[in-house]
């Protein structure tokens, strides 16, 4: 299967079926959809509904009760702001909870909701948070850390893996990502300077630096 071979959005549903996931079919869950499709590269696409297909199997198999429509759309538009090249201003993960809000608020999910989608979105690479945030913060960022990291893969049988993996083939994702994440690092370096891009940054980047906590605190203007 090429990039651009990946199933419709009834495709996908039928990719649930297999796996045993009545995933959720709505308008949001649909345009959602639509959304990452269009706007992101072949990798990254399969990325995004890898980790939607994840989330929802790792939820199920530990018996969590995540809103499935809530965690569709905030898994599936969780990487926009990778997708656009981050901002000058703000980290990708802030511009991708922003335009997740938005779409959950003008797709009548209601203020908490769309709430919920940003942190779930905002919070995605920051587990330590994440996972105490609420289930369904937590289930899109278990979906996610699996594809990312395997994290949580090894719960998964291989005929679970296999659905997956044929359905939305990684397309060299490790390279793919790197690239990504050390343009982000190389343009808007002080939005990665606190976070994990930093890594990348520093392995990748030739005269890229980070904060150091330490320092921030003993540099302080304060005598004591």
């Amino acid at each position: 299967m090429s990039g651009s071979e990946w199933p419709s959005f009834s495709g996908a549903l039928a990719v649930g079926r297999k796996l045993d996931l009545p995933l959720p079919d709505s308008p949001a869950v649909r345009d959602a959809y639509a959304h990452a499709e269009a706007e992101s590269q072949p990798w990254l696409f399969n990325h995004v509904m890898r980790s939607w297909l994840y989330s929802a199997k790792l939820a199920q198999s530990r018996g969590l009760a995540p809103d499935a429509e809530l965690v569709a759309v905030a898994v599936l538009l969780h990487d926009l702001g990778l997708a656009r090249g981050g901002a000058p201003d703000r980290r990708f993960e802030v511009v991708g909870a922003d335009i997740g809000r938005a779409f959950a608020l003008s797709h009548d999910m209601g203020e908490r909701r769309a709430e919920v989608v940003w942190d779930s979105i905002a919070l995605h690479t920051t587990p330590s948070i994440a996972q105490h945030k609420g289930a369904d913060v937590a289930c899109c960022q278990n979906g996610i850390a699996c594809d990312y990291g395997g994290l949580g893969y090894q719960e998964l049988s291989d005929d679970i893996k296999k659905v997956i993996l044929s359905a939305y083939p990684r397309l060299d994702m490790k390279n793919m990502l790197t690239t990504c994440l050390c343009g982000i690092a190389k343009n808007h370096p002080s939005t990665t300077r606190d976070n994990f891009i930093a890594d990348f940054g520093i392995k990748y980047i030739p005269g890229y630096t980070r904060v150091s906590s330490v320092d921030l605190l003993h540099q302080a203007p304060f005598a004591e």
